[in-house]
């Protein structure tokens, strides 16, 4: 897996598991972002990549600061 993809599902992977510490299920949390439920199902497996607008949106909902999505870290450090 490449450089790109692999931080691809690292970063969808990081979204899913705060959309979930945070107690949103998914079609929610996507109406609240503005995305359909495939789009956000598809970034949160890592086939779609997170847009710079989408992960401040997702970092707004979830009132956590933009860095716990996009910085390389456990989730637990965020969560």
């Amino acid at each position: 897996m490449n450089q790109r993809k692999s931080e691809q599902v690292r970063t969808g992977a990081t979204v899913k598991a705060l959309r979930e510490a945070y107690g949103w299920r998914l079609g929610k949390f996507a109406t609240a972002i503005e995305v359909s439920h495939s789009y956000l199902a598809n970034i949160e497996a890592g086939r779609k990549p997170l847009t710079p607008e989408l992960a401040r949106r997702i970092a707004d909902t979830l009132n956590v600061p933009l860095a716990a999505i996009t910085t390389n870290h456990p989730i637990e450090d965020v969560a």
